[in-house]
């Protein structure tokens, strides 16, 4: 993982008690709500944190996936990312750079999408073009490191209960990093007043972020682009609605993590369901950690 400078102060630790219920109920909401301890939702907001990123992603699709030219400078990067919000999720317990996502936006009228270079002749009325500029986005360059997307649990000799339980749950934890940047996207992107936001990734993984709650419509035809994908739109807004509650659990601990308020309206039932409810996570493929390339 890439080193990043200190940028928060660690989540409270969980007690015993609560760990041990993690680890005896193998829920998978159990496992998320202990998300925040072993990593933090940021925005970059300094040179030193976008250089990082750049550098994850050259890891990625330059070295790793042969998306894009190796470069000498090491970093990936291109001329949406000046228009762009950077997401990051950090590592607490190396201070890493543990995954990435960004949200290209568009300053002016003119600005296009990527998005918009794949699917032009779309006659969705969906499409990037009938809404105000100031409200599109496109969720791209996804991208989360082999150390996380690989983690396997390893537990180490002669620890404690605990540590040993520490251990399984930050394991679990890894496996949902790519669909918390996911989340983290949408939770930006309607802080920011950018409602209808874009992706291009496989039908597959569509198919797989819908169970779990992200609903997004596709409005064009599949493309050879880096693997079959194609274009989708959704309105961030109703994310919150959709989730299945293990995830709109995350959702609402990332939303803190990131200092966004979320509506008050329908808070108290909504965290009673969800504290009543434990539906098992759907199965996150590997291709999420770098689908959302474009």
């Amino acid at each position: 993982m890439i080193s990043m400078p200190p940028l928060s102060t660690r989540s409270e630790k969980p007690s015993i008690q609560k760990l041990e219920q993690s680890a005896k109920h193998k829920t998978s909401d159990s496992v998320l709500q202990h998300f925040p301890y072993f990593f933090n939702a940021c925005l970059a907001t300094n040179p030193v944190q976008q250089r990082a990123i750049y550098r994850l992603r050259h890891q990625i699709y330059c070295e790793e996936l042969n998306f894009e030219p190796v470069r000498e400078s090491g970093l990936e990067h291109d001329e949406f990312d000046p228009r762009s919000i950077h997401c990051f999720i950090n590592h607490t317990k190396s201070d890493s750079l543990a995954g990435t996502v960004r949200l290209v936006t568009a300053k002016n009228a003119d600005d296009k999408l990527p998005i918009e270079n794949y699917c032009m002749n779309s006659s969705s009325m969906l499409s990037p073009k009938h809404f105000d500029h100031n409200q599109i986005c496109e969720i791209s360059r996804l991208a989360v490191p082999a150390t996380i997307r690989r983690r396997k649990i390893t537990l180490t000799e002669n620890a404690t209960p605990l540590n040993q339980l520490l251990q399984k749950l930050e394991a679990e934890c890894h496996s949902s990093v790519a669909v918390a940047l996911y989340l983290i996207a949408t939770l930006v992107s309607v802080e920011k007043g950018k409602f209808h936001a874009y992706v291009m990734v496989e039908p597959a993984l569509a198919r797989i972020l819908r169970r779990i709650g992200i609903h997004f419509q596709q409005i064009g035809e599949s493309i050879n682009f880096n693997g079959k994908r194609a274009p989708y739109y959704l309105d961030m807004r109703t994310v919150s609605s959709t989730l299945k509650p293990d995830y709109l659990a995350l959702y609402s601990l990332l939303a803190q993590q990131l200092g966004i308020r979320l509506p008050n309206t329908g808070t108290s039932s909504l965290m009673h369901s969800i504290r009543r409810e434990q539906v098992t996570a759907a199965p996150i493929s590997r291709s999420v950690a770098t689908a959302a390339y474009n």
